[in-house]
């Protein structure tokens, strides 16, 4: 990715160093095995750059193009092609998601104890495709620190449906038998909806969901190294996975040859589950050409992908005001921000504590990786690293810190 100096684009180059030195030494302590971060102003990247290593032991540097596990920035991809299908009106957003998977039109609500024994009682109003973009459905996460019963029954779910290769359709369809944590637009519940999106995407559009992905997002926009699979050609470039065990420092999870992405030949086995929410791998350099067809309104060199009022939907904020703030179960809440159709959404600065202009909107993934765009300051910015827990250090945080206080107007 060709580069302009920053001066070109209102960014003071010495203010940057600060970000160089910050992102450096998250390596040099031995916090990070690397980290690439790529930065782009008014449509022209004037920060591409890695540190550190993708792979420790074999000293593999961290590049743009090094290949890392997106997890949900997953998420923002299966959102576009949803919208995608609106646009060609498959579907309207408040459609009840049971008019194409009518699994879904029994599937009961937790509605609290009768003892030892779940309450469970029907929808009040049905679930609609909306609501599972705005995580405000119900449907139950699977992990994280929540404890009503429906999450076990997820976490199970899940479970059986990967040991089991299942399909995208046997998924969805599993995943209708789980009771609601809630009724529908009453919570905010980072759930397993994603999946049910994609289930959607191959109903309406009558293909594979990765045939989908390929055809109308990663072939236009030239991401081509976005996909669920690693091959031999590319296995160089596949960042290993690390965690931080107490008294040993960054320790290998997962070597990218004995990675589930890793399939020599580059051929997905029939009936794959091609994730909706999770399980893409991809480049800071791929995700970063996403940010910016978002930042142009739906458009990059010629090529559309949505309308430019589709992306303005697609960012606004979707949930009543009794759902803000929100978040995560035993977690503080995300204030400052709502949340649209596959990414947070800034509405207040001051209560989100953050340099972002109001309409800035983000999507995070549990490995390390971070897209940004804020139109205000027409600012794409993407962020990869690999490291789970992804959040023992605020790298997101003095990224955008750093990006901001160099920026001159």
């Amino acid at each position: 990715m060709q580069t302009v100096s920053p001066g070109d684009v209102g960014v003071s180059a010495e203010r940057l160093a600060t970000l160089d030195r910050a992102l450096q030494r998250y390596v040099d302590d031995g916090k990070l095995a690397g980290v690439v971060v790529a930065l782009s102003r008014c449509g022209q990247p004037f920060h591409v750059k890695g540190y550190g290593f993708a792979n420790l032991a074999t000293r593999q540097p961290m590049q743009p193009d090094t290949l890392v596990r997106l997890w949900s920035v997953t998420k923002v991809i299966t959102a576009i092609a949803t919208l995608i299908c609106y646009e060609r009106g498959e579907f309207v957003l408040d459609q009840p998601v049971a008019d194409f998977i009518p699994a879904f039109r029994s599937t009961p609500v937790y509605a609290g104890m009768d003892g030892d024994q779940p309450r469970l009682v029907e929808q009040q109003l049905p679930l609609t495709i909306r609501q599972l973009l705005s995580h405000s459905g119900g449907i139950a996460s699977g992990f994280g620190g929540a404890t009503e019963p429906p999450e076990a029954i997820m976490r199970e779910t899940i479970s059986r449906c990967r040991e089991t290769r299942s399909s995208l359709a046997d998924v969805a369809e599993a995943i209708a038998q789980v009771p609601l944590v809630a009724q529908p637009n009453t919570l905010w519940r980072y759930g397993a909806s994603y999946e049910v999106l994609a289930r959607l995407v191959e109903i309406v559009s009558g293909q594979t969901y990765d045939d989908f992905l390929q055809t109308h997002i990663f072939d236009p926009l030239d991401m081509a190294d976005t996909g669920y699979l690693v091959t031999d050609a590319k296995l160089e470039r596949f960042s290993a996975f690390y965690t931080m065990t107490e008294g040993e420092g960054l320790t290998l999870i997962e070597a990218p040859d004995q990675s589930i992405h890793y399939v020599p030949d580059g051929h997905l086995p029939p009936d794959t589950w091609t994730p909706g929410g999770y399980g893409l791998v991809s480049t800071a350099l791929d995700i970063h050409r996403l940010g910016m067809m978002l930042l142009r309104r739906g458009e990059l060199n010629g090529t559309r992908i949505l309308a430019p009022s589709t992306v303005d939907l697609m960012t606004t904020n979707h949930l009543p005001p009794a759902l803000i703030p929100y978040g995560f179960p035993n977690a503080r809440p995300i204030y400052g921000y709502g949340h649209g159709l596959g990414v947070h959404t800034l509405m207040d600065r001051g209560l989100a504590g953050t340099p972002c202009a109001n309409g800035e909107y983000w999507k995070d993934g549990g490995s390390g990786t971070l897209l940004w765009v804020d139109p205000h300051y027409e600012l794409v910015g993407t962020v990869c690293y690999q490291l789970d827990p992804f959040w023992l250090y605020p790298v997101f945080a003095t990224v955008k810190a750093l990006t901001y206080q160099a920026l001159m107007d």
